[in-house]
């Protein structure tokens, strides 16, 4: 069965055809529907004027008023901004990330089925674009990724509040630590040796051992389980706006010079000129995460597998923190720095959950139960062929798990 059928299915729809218990065809939904604002003062999530939803406490059905217009494959995955407690809907405009570090907003792009599945049946784009009742935003990125291997795309746009004097890391880290196998681990070790490899700066921990979490330990001596990478030299691209000149917009390709991308990567941290002056405009993708699978994917020489087999059930939390106490140049020559939470300042995290395989973390507390229970072994059993040749491996591409 071609996956839109599947996809119908689900939501109790035929195709080219309204709902059974529908009465009329509803509109196109606009902006600020794809956020929430819609008049129903039962309702359990509000918006706080900036045009993004405030969880409380929402049924699914509330839940999923959320993505109207957006591909259904995205209502399984949910992201919070763990900081303002906000729910964040990709695919749709920009949402502001403000806090006592920067001002600025991001926009959230995920690749969804509806473009692989223009790549293999070749079926008309706005033929299926209306058969799934995708709104304006959710078909310009369909087009956008089209063409390309990424599975996502990560865009912010921010203004400094204060100058950094520690290096700045991309986090990608988990709650608690983990319990995996000899075959998973070894796995997984060859994953971190290609990272390695191709990102200069590269740290990486396993958790807090028992050891570490003693009363005789001074308070946050620990490293959570995670990976990070400087921020100048794991985003894809850095566009640097001056203040008489106008940053590019969010939502459409990022452009820098070869040139600039080789030197950031080579030098790391502290390869950018952080100020309060100009406007930063930074993007990471990768083609080996797919958010909406929660998948490991297209890596040559691995077979596919679900980030379940080493995160287990628990939400998975992309951060950027400054450690302080120490500036780039000095962490660059000791290196083996350790990341230790009281070291870190924190500018942002956002927690990724998805609804069949993650439990527990911000999005179930505010959201609700996940359907985790029963699906994953199913899910593990699933045959996946899709992986790229050798020849396809882009290192431009970032592996943020």
């Amino acid at each position: 069965m071609p996956r839109v059928r599947i996809l119908e299915s689900k939501l109790g729809k035929k195709a080219g055809a309204a709902p059974s218990n529908a009465t009329s065809t509803p509109s196109a939904p606009t902006a600020s529907m794809i956020q929430g604002r819609w008049d129903d003062s039962s309702r359990d999530l509000t918006d706080n004027g900036s045009g993004v939803l405030l969880a409380s406490t929402p049924s699914l059905d509330e839940r999923d008023k959320n993505h109207i217009g957006q591909h259904p494959a995205l209502r399984d995955l949910t992201i919070m901004n763990t900081q303002s407690k906000v729910r964040l809907v990709p695919n749709g405009p920009p949402t502001e990330l403000s806090n006592e570090c920067f001002d600025g907003k991001v926009m959230l792009m995920i690749r969804t089925p509806d473009v692989d599945d223009l790549e293999h049946s070749g079926i008309h784009f706005d033929a299926l674009c209306q058969e799934l009742d995708l709104c304006d935003s959710a078909v310009q990125m369909s087009k956008y990724f089209a063409g390309k291997k990424r599975r996502f795309e990560f865009q912010f746009q921010i203004k400094l509040k204060k100058i950094p004097e520690g290096p700045l890391f991309l986090g990608c880290e988990l709650e608690h630590a983990i319990k995996i196998g000899t075959l998973t681990k070894g796995l997984v070790g060859i994953l971190l040796a290609m990272v390695r490899r191709i990102n200069p700066g590269f740290h990486y921990a396993w958790g807090p051992t028992s050891a570490a979490c003693t009363t005789t330990n001074p308070p946050g001596e620990y490293e959570k389980t995670h990976l990070s990478f400087p921020v100048e030299a794991s985003m894809d691209r850095i566009v640097i706006t001056k203040p008489n000149q106008t940053p590019p917009t969010l939502g459409e390709e990022l452009m820098e010079s070869n040139e600039s991308v080789k030197r950031r990567r080579k030098i790391g941290a502290g390869a950018v000129d952080w100020n309060l002056q100009d406007t930063y405009t930074m993007c990471l993708w990768s083609a080996y995460c797919d958010w909406i699978k929660w998948k490991s994917l297209n890596v040559p020489g691995v077979t596919p597998f679900l980030l379940s087999r080493v995160t287990g059930t628990q939400p998975i939390y992309l951060s950027v923190y400054e450690i302080t106490g120490i500036d780039p140049h000095e962490y660059r020559r000791r290196r083996g720095v350790p990341h230790y939470r009281k070291d870190l300042n924190v500018y942002t995290c956002l927690e990724f959950a998805h609804q069949y395989h993650t439990t527990g973390g911000l999005a179930e507390k505010l959201l609700g139960k996940s359907k985790t229970a029963g699906v994953i072994s199913t899910e593990q059993s699933l045959p996946d062929t899709e992986s790229l040749d050798d020849s396809d491996f882009e290192t431009a591409s970032r592996a943020t798990v």
